[in-house]
């Protein structure tokens, strides 16, 4: 049973008042594909932390979840991070004797054990729960304390590329930032529809059945504010040429920049491939600017304009802001910045792309090893031609 495994505890049912820095306040947004995202993670004092870690501090390797909304996530506690639990946020303290902890993240992520969550849990007006006064009585099968490590070793090899990929992409993204930034500082701006010309989006319509689910990237809004590092190497849903050649879901080409202009306002990402868009977003193809120098123009004017509302209505984007909206003037200059910081967006999205591989292996040998349908050994041999 699930009791077997260790010590279960939740979080307060309350929330703390934030503050700016300080021991991390951890929620439910921070559980994000089996990691813990700590920039996803709010903020106490040093006096609240003693109150909200009463009744618990976690602690590495204690495998945190969601028990109520997001129900599924789950994450291991980093070493070294303080940190209390947040509101609809649990652990288990694994017994080590029993459980590996790397395993048991896996084996909680694991379909099967997904299903379990689904058939237990409470369906509520508000939010969806499952009960932690329950959740002690679920049975739970585990394999030997060996072969718990082998099956750990073999998906966090996966994982630990994937973070090693992502920490690096972070790297490179904030250092062709910087570039363009210095750069910028000694250009004149104009306008940027003197040098742009916006786009608008489109959705084919969704009672033709000829429209969709084909092969070519549409984007919602969605699609452009969960993008990873701010780039799209796919999307939730796809078009067919059909719907291409007779609506206005037109695609650009990979290189351009695409803006939400409603909802949330002022999200920028870059294609990798070629996609169409939503009539929610504009679009900016990399004719007059090269693709590295049109992407943190168009993201540094959002957030000068995001800056300049003070908390005021910023709901929209309509062709007129273009007229307002301000870039740098690289003019001639402009070919050795692009030079910088290409080989630099290139390597994020080279990354972006490997750890959608990585993932999408991790996710298909998953079940496999679990069930025990597929061997330890077998599964290395597989995840050694995709690394």
């Amino acid at each position: 049973m699930w009791a077997d495994l260790g010590d279960t505890y939740d979080g307060p049912h309350a929330t703390p008042q934030r503050v700016t820095s300080g021991p991390y306040f951890l929620n439910i947004s921070s559980l994000n594909d089996g990691r813990l995202d700590l920039a996803q993670s709010d903020h106490v004092s040093s006096e609240e932390f003693a109150k909200w870690t009463r009744r618990v501090t976690p602690q590495a390797d204690d495998l945190l979840f969601s028990y109520e909304t997001r129900l599924g996530e789950a994450a291991l506690m980093p070493d070294g991070v303080k940190a209390c639990l947040g509101r609809r946020m649990a652990l288990l303290r694994p017994n080590r004797d029993i459980v590996h902890p790397r395993f048991m993240l896996y084996y909680y992520l694991s379909p099967a054990f997904q299903r379990k969550i689904k058939q237990n849990t409470i369906y509520g007006a508000t939010v969806n729960r499952i009960s932690l006064s329950t959740i002690g009585k679920w049975p739970v099968s585990l394999p030997s304390q060996k072969d718990q490590r082998a099956i750990a070793e073999v998906l966090g090899a996966l994982d630990d590329q994937i973070e090693a990929n992502t920490n690096i992409s972070r790297i490179a993204n904030q250092l062709a930032g910087h570039l363009f930034d210095q750069a910028a500082s000694s250009v004149p701006r104009i306008p940027m529809s003197e040098v742009l010309k916006p786009v608008l989006g489109g959705t084919p319509v969704r009672a033709n059945i000829d429209f969709w689910n084909g092969a070519d990237l549409w984007a919602s809004a969605k699609d452009i504010t969960g993008a990873p590092f701010a780039v799209v190497v796919d999307t939730e849903e796809k078009i067919t040429q059909q719907a291409i050649e007779q609506t206005k879901a037109k695609p650009l080409p990979a290189g351009s920049v695409v803006m939400t202009a409603r909802g949330t306002v002022g999200a920028v990402a870059r294609l990798a491939v070629p996609s169409s868009f939503n009539q929610s977003c504009y679009g900016f193809a990399p004719v007059a600017i090269p693709p590295g120098l049109l992407y943190f123009s168009v993201l540094r004017a959002a957030q000068h304009a995001k800056s300049l509302a003070h908390g005021s209505v910023f709901d929209t984007i309509t062709m007129r802001t273009f007229d307002h909206l301000q870039i740098p003037n690289f003019g001639d200059s402009g070919a050795a910045t692009e030079a910088q910081i290409t080989p630099l967006l290139d390597l994020v999205s080279a990354n972006i792309l490997e750890n959608k591989l990585l993932a999408k292996t991790r996710d298909a040998l998953l079940p496999q090893l679990m069930s025990g349908r597929l061997r330890v050994k077998e599964a290395e041999s597989l995840v050694e031609t995709v690394m």
